[in-house]
């Protein structure tokens, strides 16, 4: 397969610090991820013709990347003239705090952070990048001022950077682990205890690439690192606070599910047929079957400010669904 043409001479110029969340990925996959506009095939290619560089070497696509890897190159425009920049769109936004810096927004479940397959449009980014065009210079295309994500079907709040510098500095700050997450969560079952931590390192599943594991070998996966604490018990379900000092891909999903307590609609990692495992009463087996996602909400941060440096909190409290199952499942008891 050939590299298109610079489309009107036109150039993209690649600059990516690896982050801890994408450390451990392939060197193609996360180069994709940063260019939404290239298919996998294309962006594979340009690494191994050279024009896409790892630490100004030339590596094969599937090398695995560390953190605070350097990637860089300078590649032609996706055919199409524009197709690297974000063509901005109206998309509601549930601003929670703007100043000169950052953004703070309170996704809804539903709503994709940045484009990826299958969502070319209608994402996060591009709703912010028709109401705050600044942020296109933070960042690189694809997805301008995102520091950390949450999955589609989370809510909950996120992080934007405004400008490069606060980019920067909010990275380094995940980065540091300086930044305190915390998710309120349904799951099944009942702990035991009341409280407790979970560090199974995660990896990518070896039976389904699409999906995470857990992984007991020591050379395999990344740290992984997730407290919990039991906020309220219903029958067979409770409702978990958990807070994470690491980002992984799916790590409360993932990290719940190992220690027997799965995610209250979480398909991919729950049980397949809850009324049976939990043995639910009818009432809440039907319950249960009106959930529309994973029951998972970003419901605080804290971090130092990137300008001031004061310590800065924001909370959001459970979206609409969430608060309805909340009510719901007191009413069972």
């Amino acid at each position: 397969m050939k590299v298109p043409p610079p489309d009107r001479d036109v150039l993209v110029t690649i600059d990516i610090t690896v982050r801890t969340d994408e450390a451990g990925s392939r060197f193609d996959h996360t180069v994709s991820l940063n260019l939404p506009a290239y298919s996998r095939s294309t962006v594979s290619q340009m690494i191994r013709l050279g024009r896409i560089k790892l630490n100004d070497s030339v590596k094969k696509p599937g090398h695995r990347l560390q953190f605070q890897d350097h990637i860089t190159g300078t590649i032609p425009a996706a055919h199409g003239s524009d197709a690297c920049k974000i063509e901005p769109e109206p998309v509601a936004l549930n601003i929670l705090h703007e100043d000169d810096s950052l953004i703070v927004i309170n996704k809804p479940p539903g709503l994709v952070v940045h484009p990826a397959p299958g969502h070319a449009s209608g994402t996060l980014v591009h709703g912010l990048c028709y109401r705050f065009p600044e942020i296109e210079s933070a960042g690189p295309p694809g997805r301008p001022g995102i520091v950390h994500r949450i999955d589609k079907d989370t809510s909950g709040i996120l992080i934007v950077a405004k400008n490069e510098t606060s980019r920067m500095q909010l990275v380094q700050l995940f980065q540091s682990r300086k930044i305190e997450k915390t998710y309120l969560a349904f799951v099944f079952g009942n702990p035991e205890n009341s409280a407790g931590r979970i560090t199974y390192r995660i990896a990518r599943s070896k039976k389904d690439r699409k999906k995470m594991a857990v992984s007991t070998d020591p050379a395999d996966g990344r740290e992984a690192d997730t407290t919990w604490q039991v906020m309220e018990r219903f029958d067979r379900i409770c409702l978990l606070r958990l807070d994470i000092k690491t980002g992984r891909t799916h790590q409360i999903r993932v990290h719940c599910a190992a220690v027997g307590h799965p995610l209250v609609g979480d398909d991919t990692y729950g049980y397949k047929n809850p009324h049976r495992a939990l043995h639910l009463s009818p009432e809440a087996a039907a319950l249960i079957k009106r959930v529309p996602r994973q029951m998972l909400h970003a419901a605080k941060i804290t971090f130092p400010h990137p300008e001031t440096g004061i310590e800065t909190t924001f909370e959001a409290p459970l979206p609409g669904d969430m608060a309805l199952f909340h009510r719901q499942l007191k009413a069972l008891i």
